[in-house]
């Protein structure tokens, strides 16, 4: 993240009146065709494109915001407004957040039992898989500091779950800070805690921090913004190909880690583990985000655009042998088998697991599939997988790791979804898939 002082000029945005006031003010300057207002003093490049690809400072400019960003990139700003990012924490006032129709399963009717909205600051989520709350004091609403089930579960019929409120840090039994780690993965232009002088956003003293806005916005990925507007032909915004200062950054558990271990808690990977689930994937270590994922466009709501390549641009030699051209259903959820069905299984959980009455005894099933793509085809359950302890992925000498059956064969072949099979024989079926011809 960037290294932002208190010198910088974000005193703009300690007044929303002024906030507002600035950006529709060079909307309306963009729109009109009429030049942008400097934010500060701006040394304009004047020899060739300025292609940034390792300050994400942008040479100590400012944030401007999304919305001064959208009102000349407004197809990104459109795309990128479906994105869980953009709704990643979001600013409550006296009602439900609102989100874009276009995402089905999202929204957060009500608060826990015994709030009101007039009780919350910000939802954390609600978008794709869970919601938490921030209380009027920045803290978080948990089952150990509230006595009522504190975390919504949306709708998630891949794994049965049905819309309602479940469970969340029971043992919690002092006020749970939205401290700084969590801060830098919800919002744009995190700033940390002077110790001299420790403040926190609106003085809500359960925010370890402040930010310039919520959620992940354009400028959380690009850097701010201020000396684009002047100069936007040869200056280009910070653009990180690899990812290496921020997909791996916020996807890494905890934030910013260099350390490969990918955590565990309860049986299920730890959300937000993404690029460490990488590091291990073998062949695909390598790989940078942006070579499957735009990083603009929903996987959730918007997949046409959100993948740039599938798993058969690359593998195209192989088959889907007996999977080819097969539909899981159960009850209303359908689903058409492909590669990730089963190299990217639902190994991590972030609000939410299946049940014994979808997935069998024996299958386990998270929320959130798994990028680290190799699979153990012994068998074996997921006990296994983890290491003894239980707190992390097991990795071998190479440094990877591998899905167990009971995540990829059996949250399908267990009698609820489709037929049955015992653990040998899925063990055999799976060590030899590809070598099996599709069905015609």
């Amino acid at each position: 993240m960037q290294n932002r002082n208190r010198s910088n000029p974000l005193s703009l945005f300690r007044s929303a009146a002024c906030r507002v006031g600035c950006l529709v003010v060079l909307g309306l300057l963009v729109l009109s065709g009429a030049d942008c207002p400097s934010f500060s003093p701006v040394p304009v490049a004047t020899e060739g494109p300025f292609n940034n690809t390792t300050d994400n400072t942008n040479d100590g400019a400012s944030f401007i915001g999304a919305a001064a960003c959208g009102s000349c990139h407004s197809d990104y700003f459109s795309v990128h407004s479906l994105h869980a990012h953009a709704h990643a924490l979001t600013p409550i006032l006296g009602q439900p957040p609102v989100f874009p129709s276009a995402a089905t399963r999202a929204g957060v009717p009500n608060p826990p039992a015994g709030f009101s909205w007039n009780d919350a600051s910000y939802v954390i989520g609600g978008y794709t898989k869970r919601a938490r709350f921030l209380d009027l004091a920045g803290f978080i609403v948990t089952n150990g500091t509230s006595g009522v089930d504190s975390q919504w579960n949306l709708d998630f019929p891949a794994n049965g779950t049905t819309a309602g409120f479940a469970a969340y840090e029971t043992a919690q039994a002092t006020p749970l800070a939205f401290d700084f780690d969590m801060l830098q993965v919800y919002t744009t232009g995190p700033m940390m805690q002077d110790p001299a002088a420790p403040l926190s956003q609106e003085n809500r003293v359960g925010i370890q921090g402040e930010f310039v806005e919520a959620g992940v916005q354009c400028e959380a990925c690009h850097g701010p913004g201020s000396k684009h507007p002047p100069a936007p032909g040869p200056r280009t915004l910070f653009v990180d190909s690899q990812g290496t200062q921020t997909c791996n950054a916020c996807h890494s558990v905890p934030y910013g880690s260099a350390d490969a271990t990918i955590s565990v808690s309860d049986g299920y990977i730890v959300p937000q583990s993404q690029h460490q689930e990488l590091l291990a994937s073998g062949g695909h270590s390598s790989f940078s985000c942006t070579f499957c994922h735009d990083p603009h466009a929903s996987v959730t709501y918007d997949r046409s655009n959100a993948i740039r390549n599938a798993c058969t641009a690359c593998h195209s030699d192989m088959n889907m042998a007996l999977h080819e051209g097969k539909t899981l259903t159960r009850g209303d959820y359908t689903e058409t088998l492909s590669c990730e069905s089963c190299h990217m299984p639902f190994s991590v959980r972030d609000g939410s697991s299946a049940t014994a009455a979808v997935v069998g005894a024996v299958g386990r099933m998270g929320d959130t599939r798994s990028h680290i793509f190799r699979i153990n085809t012994e068998n074996a359950d997921f006990t296994t997988m983890f290491s003894d302890d239980m707190m992390s992925v097991r990795l071998d000498d190479e440094g990877r790791a591998a899905a167990t059956i009971d995540f990829v064969c059996f949250r399908c072949h267990n009698g609820i979804g489709a037929f049955s099979i015992q653990a040998d024989l899925a063990a055999d079926i799976a060590n030899n898939m590809h070598a099996i011809p599709s069905t015609p």
